[in-house]
């Protein structure tokens, strides 16, 4: 029997056992997936120029103290984002914005401070150290900034935020739980921040499955068992039972479970989870969050002055960045193509999907069949939702109504299952820095209950 058996091989699953196995504990890792990582994906290039992060892809050094200790213990190579030149907002079929990137784009004058006054207030929201709202969390978000007087547009542009942040509409996701996730992340800025104030500031070289491949040489490869997919959890109380779907069994004292919330209706608990955590757990949401990478052999973007930036209000993209490695020769642009634009894209085949994105690009770049945009070298497309491990977005986000209500169960024991994931993170929630912030925690919740006297009995 285990000390502790840990479902999910992803950053918080990995930190968990990394952890576990500083303190001693007798431990084994069970993945459904036959890779370590989970949203951490990270495949090559045909062309052999490095690597596509088809999940999570950035970090920040000064911000973010866990990954970076990861990324430097690794002696890992990183290239920042690109910030000089000019961005792009599409904000209509034919209208298009370029702007100096970091600043709002030009506007009319009122739809401006619209802009800045929504945008201000919830960076001040966000900025505030108190628990979230009741009242705040009875609205959707969209509900939420119209009550302050959000015009059309300004109202696009934080349905925006939401699509590229959580891959859902805005009116989907309530105003104490998007302000809070901000709160978590430094801001709203922060959270949206290409440069050194933000999260989106450092990829690696490498890509960031090496990090996920570091950690697991740590924990101990010949104590991950992949391609296990768990069936069954049965606590007894004296032990847990995990039962996988290829009929192996494991038995520990303890289980720290790492699988995102929204998907424990694939798992059996036996007792059944508190009603609570149940009805929390069994409506939220992952949302429809999809990249199309699409890889050329020179960053033509830059040679007409743009730095690769582009948002949009109508989509099917919703955001790009240039996600070139330029000391790999590597050039690329990374699309995001998320919420109900994006769940409608990813009902086509391929074919039409590619065809969509490098149409959407052409417009946007405003460049015409003659121009390199038409003749990408790779292409790729990761549709989240297809994934049966992962079934959507970053992080799960809790029906509108339920984030207040069911704080004191999400994430807290039940009790020999311990619960893990960035969604439980008070610090990064939803980056990989929040990922290992929460593997740590329940680590060391393991650790306390089987010092325990009772665990002793």
């Amino acid at each position: 029997m285990f000390d502790v058996a840990i479902i999910g091989s992803g950053m918080s699953g990995l930190q968990a056992s990394v952890s576990a196995k500083q303190a001693g504990l007798s431990f084994c890792v069970i993945e459904a997936r036959d890779r370590v990582g989970g949203k951490v994906w990270s495949i090559p290039l045909a062309s052999g120029r490095g690597t596509a992060d088809l999940g999570a892809a950035w970090i920040n050094d000064e911000l973010q103290p866990r990954i970076t200790a990861y990324v430097r213990k690794f002696k890992m190579d990183t290239v920042s984002q690109p910030i000089d030149k000019t961005a792009i907002v599409q904000v209509s079929e034919d209208e298009r914005l370029e702007f100096p990137f970091g600043v709002i784009p030009d506007f009319p004058p009122e739809e401006k401070r619209n802009l800045e006054m929504i945008r201000d207030h919830i960076e001040a929201e966000s900025q505030k150290r108190e628990a979230p709202k009741l009242k705040d969390d009875q609205v959707s978000l969209d509900t939420y900034v119209r009550k302050l007087g959000a015009t059309e547009k300004t109202c696009k542009m934080v349905n925006l935020w939401v699509r590229a942040m959580h891959g859902l509409e805005s009116t989907e996701e309530s105003a104490a739980h998007f302000i809070d996730y901000c709160r978590r992340n430094h801001g709203l800025l922060a959270a949206r921040a290409d440069d050194r104030t933000g999260g989106n500031y450092l990829r690696l070289q490498g890509g960031t499955q090496d990090i996920a491949r570091g950690i697991a040489r740590l924990v101990g490869e010949q104590h991950i068992y992949l391609a296990h997919p768990v069936l069954s959890i049965h606590d007894e109380q004296a032990k847990v039972t995990i039962t996988t779907s290829n009929g192996k069994t494991f038995v520990a004292k303890k289980v720290i479970v790492s699988v995102p919330s929204a998907l424990f209706r694939d798992i059996k608990f036996t007792p059944p989870l508190p009603a609570a955590l149940q009805e929390r757990s069994s409506n939220t949401k992952l949302g429809h969050y999809n990249k199309a990478i699409v890889c050329y052999d020179k960053p033509w973007w830059r040679d007409l002055g743009y730095n690769g930036f582009l948002f949009s209000y109508n989509g099917p993209i919703c955001i790009v960045r240039d996600t070139s490695i330029p000391e790999k020769n590597s050039y690329s642009l990374t699309c995001f193509v998320n919420g109900n634009v994006g769940a409608e894209w990813a009902k086509q085949d391929p074919h039409a999907r590619r065809r969509a994105v490098l149409e959407q690009l052409a417009k946007g770049y405003n460049v015409d069949r003659s121009s390199e945009l038409w003749r990408p070298i790779e292409f790729f497309d990761q549709i989240w939702k297809h994934e049966p491990y992962s079934q959507g977005a970053l992080s799960p986000i809790p029906a509108i109504g339920h984030y207040v209500k069911y704080q004191s169960v999400h994430g807290k024991p039940v009790g020999n299952i311990h619960f893990v994931g960035t969604e439980y993170s008070d610090h990064w929630k939803g980056y990989m820095e929040g990922a290992l912030t929460s593997g740590a925690r329940g680590a060391e919740e393991v650790v306390r209950a089987l010092k325990a006297p009772e665990s002793r009995l």
